[in-house]
C-alpha cells in the first residue's frame, strides 16, 4: 500500500539545459533513430593481469539495460549478483562494450551468458573484482541524422569553443527519470516516504514509487543531488561566471582528484586557464566539503530557492553522503564526418571521449542547437527512449519484472 499522505515535488527537472555554445547555431538532427547510432565503450582504468580469482569479461551488449545485464549473468554463471562487478552503467537504447568481472570459479559456463543481444567478447583474469568507478572514461560514437546542410561547419565552431572552455558538466535526463520520475523519488525520500509512496510532480502527474527498493533509493538520492548541481551550473552560466573562480570556491586538482576551498581566487584563476584545476559544484551531503564567501551564498541560494535543505540531505544518509563534482569536463580525441545516406539525406557521426560519470548527450545538446526559428526543446529529437534511466525502468509505476534479454 502507498503512504496515505501524498507528496508533491515542488520542482522538476530544469529543462531546456542551458548551453554555453548558444550564441552559434546548431546542427539540429535527430539522436538514437537505430541502435546503431548510439555506441559507447569503456575506457578502462586498467586492464586485467591474467592472473587471479576474477574473470574479466568483454560485453558488448544491444539494448540491454545494466541491472538487466547483471541479472542475466548471475543467472546464467549460477552466481549472486553481488559478486558481479561492473565499473559503471551504461545506456540501454545502445550498443555498448564494457567489463564486467564474476568469479573465475564460474569460467566453464560463460558461454551460457551468449544471446542474441549480449556477447562475451573477450575472457581474462584479474586479482581484484571490478568495482564502481575502475573506468577512466567512455568512447562514443554517435550519429546525428537529418541535420542541417552546413552541420559540420556549425558542429566544428562549437566544439572549438567547448574545447577550449569545457561542456557544462550537467547531468542528463536519464539520471532524472521518466517525466522526472527519479528526481521526485528524491524529494518524497526527504519528506520521510518509506516503502510505497505516491508523489505529484508540477505538471500533475502522480507517480506510484516503491521506496523499499534500495537501487531505486540510491538512484533517487542521486538525481536530487543532481538536480541541485544542475541548477548551481545553470546560475553560474546565467550570471556570467562558469570560467570564473568565485572567493570560497571548491576547486580540483584533476590529476590528483584532491580538493580545496579556494582563499586566492585570482592565483587560482591563473591555474584554472591552465587546466591545473578545475570549479566544482555541490553533491549534497554531510561529507561535502563546504564553499566560503560568495560561493558559499550561491550555493545555498541555489537550495534555498528549492525548498530544499542541507538537514534533508542528511536525512538521506548512505545514499547521499555529498561530494563534489566538477563544474566543466573537456572531451578528447573529437572527431566530426558527414555521411550521406542513398536519399541524399544528411547525417553527422561524432566521435569522442568523456571523463568518467558525464553525459554525452549533454555534449550533443550543445551541437545540436539552437536552430532558427525553432524553440530549445525542439533542436534535438532524442528518440523514444531519451528519458530512460540507466537500468530497465521506464516508469516509476512500472519497478516490476525487468524485460528478459534472451
Amino acid at each position: 500500500m502507498a503512504d496515505s499522505a501524498d507528496h508533491h515535488c515542488p520542482f522538476a527537472p530544469l529543462h531546456p539545459l542551458p548551453r554555453l555554445t548558444a550564441d552559434l547555431p546548431g546542427c539540429g538532427g535527430r539522436l538514437r533513430v537505430e541502435l546503431q547510432d548510439f555506441q559507447v565503450e569503456e575506457i578502462p582504468l586498467y586492464l586485467p593481469s591474467g592472473q587471479g580469482d576474477h574473470l574479466y569479461l568483454w560485453i558488448e551488449k544491444v539494448d540491454v539495460a545494466a541491472e538487466t545485464l547483471r541479472r542475466h549473468v548471475s543467472r546464467a554463471l549460477g552466481v549472486s549478483n553481488r559478486d558481479i562487478g561492473m565499473a559503471g552503467l551504461k545506456d540501454r537504447r545502445a550498443v555498448t562494450r564494457q567489463w564486467l568481472s564474476v568469479p573465475r570459479s564460474a569460467e566453464d559456463r560463460v558461454a551460457r551468458i551468449e544471446t542474441d543481444r549480449i556477447r562475451v567478447l573477450d575472457t581474462k583474469p584479474h586479482r581484484n573484482k571490478l568495482r564502481t568507478g575502475h573506468l577512466a572514461g567512455n568512447r562514443f560514437v554517435l550519429r546525428l541524422r537529418d541535420v542541417v546542410p552546413d552541420a559540420r561547419a556549425r558542429a566544428e565552431a562549437k566544439i572549438a569553443v567547448l574545447q577550449a572552455g569545457g561542456v557544462p558538466n550537467f547531468f542528463g535526463s536519464q539520471r532524472m527519470g521518466h517525466g522526472g520520475s527519479t528526481l521526485a523519488a528524491g524529494w518524497a525520500l526527504t519528506q520521510g516516504a518509506q516503502q510505497m509512496t505516491r508523489v505529484q510532480t508540477p505538471d500533475g502527474t502522480t507517480h506510484v514509487l516503491h521506496l523499499g527498493d534500495r537501487s531505486l533509493r540510491r538512484l533517487a538520492a542521486s538525481a536530487l543531488q543532481g538536480e541541485v548541481f544542475n541548477r548551481t551550473v545553470a546560475e553560474r552560466l546565467a550570471r556570467g561566471i562558469f570560467h570564473r573562480v568565485l572567493s570560497g570556491d571548491v576547486c580540483q586538482k584533476p590529476e590528483t582528484g584532491g580538493t580545496f576551498t579556494t582563499d586566492d581566487p585570482a592565483r587560482e584563476q591563473a591555474r584554472l586557464e591552465r587546466r591545473e584545476v578545475v570549479i566544482t559544484a555541490p553533491m549534497w551531503g554531510p561529507k561535502m566539503i563546504r564553499p566560503a564567501g560568495e560561493a558559499a551564498e550561491l550555493e545555498a541560494g541555489i537550495l534555498a530557492a528549492m525548498g530544499l535543505t542541507e538537514a534533508q540531505f542528511a536525512v538521506l544518509g548512505s545514499l547521499a553522503e555529498g561530494t563534489r563534482r566538477p563544474t566543466a569536463i573537456y572531451p578528447t580525441d573529437v572527431t566530426v564526418q558527414d555521411e550521406v545516406a542513398a536519399d541524399g539525406a544528411l547525417s553527422l557521426v561524432l566521435s569522442f571521449n568523456l571523463p568518467a560519470g558525464s553525459f554525452a548527450t549533454v555534449f550533443v545538446h550543445e551541437m545540436a542547437g539552437p536552430i532558427a526559428g525553432e524553440s530549445n526543446d525542439d533542436d534535438l529529437d532524442d528518440g523514444p527512449a531519451s528519458d530512460a534511466q540507466p537500468e530497465d525502468r521506464q516508469d516509476s509505476s512500472l519497478f516490476t519484472e525487468p524485460h528478459p534479454c534472451d
